[in-house]
């Protein structure tokens, strides 16, 4: 039993030897260098190497689907505000200047100024003196170049006390166009208005041709500081001195009023009995001349007037005023406000805009009524 137990621990010693050998001699084979442990160990290695390589090209993936998904939501955002932006900014401010509130001509600029402001996104404000005032306009002018519109239009009453005024808006870098009467001498962007000069000659002409034999003519004329009513006086008078027949005996001024051009023409007609025809260059003159010549009962009186306010075509249908010079009042608004939207934009715009004139007496005056 004793000898059993002695060879089993033998045999178990020579096992355990005999793996201990195959173990060194594992250990000690060798593969491209390495040996079969070392293999284990890098293979090992290698494996987490490309598993963490894999994993770090799908987190960048990842990330950089994130970033593309994230800046495109933005630029979406940012467009959007953009578009909500435009949608809430203020639309330029433009003011027109005008002579009186309340005159009918001015009221027919001002309509064109606002039909023209819908049309170019722009936003007009009115404002006038309650009567014709120089000083007033200037008032008015210098609050609008201190409350730093985006453009002016403004008529230039007195060319001489406008134009300073004028020249330092344009220093402040606000635009100014001039409307019905110019200030040549300033810096003004543009001119829209009659050539008033011409539209007095053509004034000329029409009581030339509508009248026959000797006249004594009776003048009044919208204002004596004003430079259009002068340029339409001198007009008129360029045509009349080439006739012989016709004299103007005198020449006085109503302020743009019916009630002093009323006036004025009844102390005329009272001074030179003689008058035969009676001239009016602005809006309201000749609508104050027919009254005068019904209080004095005066029916040989050839009246010819200046606009297209609806009394005095109604006047004209009714035989009570022989013409009229009408202008384009709407019109002059209307490209006033598209000549500044352009200059805004960087748009070249023209440095005079004459807007047409045309004669109106019984011919023609129903085209012109309104219905």
């Amino acid at each position: 039993m004793k000898n059993k137990k002695e060879i089993a621990l033998v045999y178990n010693n020579i096992n355990r030897y005999k793996a201990c050998r195959l173990s060194k001699y594992l250990i000690g084979l060798t593969v491209n260098g390495y040996n079969l442990f070392e293999l284990k160990v890098k293979y090992m290695s290698n494996k987490r190497w490309t598993l963490t390589f894999l994993f770090l090209i799908i987190l960048f993936l990842y990330v950089f689907i994130q970033f593309i998904w994230t800046s495109k939501q933005m630029e979406e955002t940012v467009e959007a505000l953009d578009k909500r932006v435009s949608l809430h900014e203020e639309p330029p401010h433009f003011i027109l200047i005008a002579q009186e509130f309340d005159n009918p001509y001015w009221r027919k600029v001002e309509k064109g100024a606002q039909d023209a402001a819908k049309k170019f996104q722009v936003e007009v404000e009115y404002v006038a003196p309650l009567r014709t005032s120089i000083e007033e306009q200037i008032k008015l002018l210098e609050k609008a170049i201190a409350s730093k519109v985006d453009g002016i239009i403004v008529q230039s009453l007195d060319e001489e006390a406008f134009t300073p005024i004028i020249n330092k808006a344009i220093s402040k870098n606000i635009p100014i166009i001039t409307i019905d009467t110019d200030a040549k001498a300033s810096r003004r962007l543009s001119y829209i208005g009659t050539d008033n000069f011409a539209a007095g000659q053509l004034l000329g002409k029409t009581v030339v041709d509508m009248t026959t034999g000797q006249h004594k003519i009776g003048v009044i004329i919208g204002s004596e500081s004003s430079d259009n009513q002068q340029e339409r006086l001198d007009g008129f008078l360029s045509v009349i001195k080439q006739h012989p027949r016709l004299e103007v005996v005198e020449v006085q001024a109503s302020n743009i009023s019916r009630i002093q051009a009323s006036i004025q023409a009844d102390i005329m007609l009272r001074k030179y009995p003689d008058i035969s025809v009676m001239v009016g260059t602005s809006a309201l003159d000749a609508i104050g001349m027919t009254v005068a010549v019904k209080n004095l009962q005066r029916s040989d009186i050839q009246i010819f007037g200046f606009d297209d306010v609806e009394e005095t075509l109604l006047a004209i249908k009714k035989g009570e005023i022989t013409a009229t010079i009408i202008q384009k009042p709407y019109e002059m608004g209307f490209i006033a406000v598209q000549l500044m939207s352009k200059h805004l934009q960087g748009q070249p715009i023209p440095n005079v805009y004459f807007t047409s004139s045309k004669k109106v007496d019984a011919s023609n005056v129903q085209m012109e009524v309104t219905p």
